[in-house]
C-alpha cells in the first residue's frame, strides 16, 4: 500500500515517496507535509487515477481523442465517399476548433491558479503552463494541416502524431488538475 502525505498549506495530496523540497503545487517547503491516510478504497483510487472525468469533461481535452480516432478512420476509409468526406470535414472542424479551445482553458487555469494560491507561479502550475504550451502549439500544427492539406496518405501520418502528441499532453495536464482539485491556500 502506497504512503501519501497532504501539504498542510494547500491540502495538496501526493505519494510520499515524490515528495521533493517543496509543495509541488504552492511551493511551501516539503517540511509543511503531514502523513495522510488515503479514504477512498484502492480500487476506486485506481479507477480515478485513469482520470476519466477531466479528460471528458473539458472541452480541449476531449477533442483530443476524437481527432485521434478520427484520423484512424480517415486511413482505413480511402478513395471517395460520402462517409471520407463527411468524416474529413468533422476532423478539419474540430481540428480548427481546438486551438482556441486550450487557449480558453490556458487562460481559465492561470485564473485558478491565482484564486487558489494568489500566483501563477508554483512549481506544478509552470510544469502546467509549459505543457499547456506544448499542447497549443500540437494542436495548432495539427489544425494547420488540417486546412491546409487534403489529409491523403502524404499528411494523414503527421497529422495523427500531433494529434496522440495533443492527446497526451491533455492526458498529462488532466493527471496534475486533477491532484489541485482540493489544493489551495487556507480561506480559498
Amino acid at each position: 500500500m502506497k504512503e501519501y502525505v497532504r501539504c498542510k498549506a494547500c491540502g495538496y495530496i501526493m505519494e510520499a515517496s515524490k515528495l521533493k523540497d517543496l509543495c509541488p503545487a504552492c511551493g511551501v517547503p516539503a517540511k509543511v507535509f503531514e502523513p495522510y491516510t488515503e479514504t477512498i478504497s484502492e480500487e476506486r483510487k485506481r479507477i480515478l487515477d485513469l482520470h476519466i472525468h477531466p479528460i471528458v469533461i473539458h472541452l480541449a481535452q476531449a477533442f483530443s481523442p476524437v481527432l485521434v480516432v478520427f484520423a484512424a478512420a480517415l486511413a482505413i476509409f480511402t478513395g471517395e465517399s460520402v462517409f471520407r468526406t463527411s468524416l474529413l470535414d468533422a476532423t478539419r472542424v474540430l481540428a480548427v476548433l481546438l486551438p482556441p479551445a486550450v487557449v480558453l482553458a490556458f487562460a481559465a487555469g492561470v485564473f485558478d491558479g491565482n484564486l487558489r494560491f494568489h500566483k501563477a507561479t508554483t512549481p506544478l502550475l509552470i510544469r502546467k503552463m509549459i505543457v499547456g504550451a506544448l499542447f497549443f502549439a500540437f494542436s495548432l500544427a495539427a489544425a494547420a494541416l488540417a486546412l491546409f492539406t487534403a489529409l491523403d496518405s502524404a499528411t494523414l501520418l503527421p497529422f495523427a502524431v500531433l494529434e496522440l502528441l495533443s492527446l497526451a499532453s491533455a492526458v498529462l495536464l488532466g493527471n496534475w488538475g486533477f491532484g489541485l482539485l482540493s489544493s489551495r491556500f487556507p480561506g480559498r
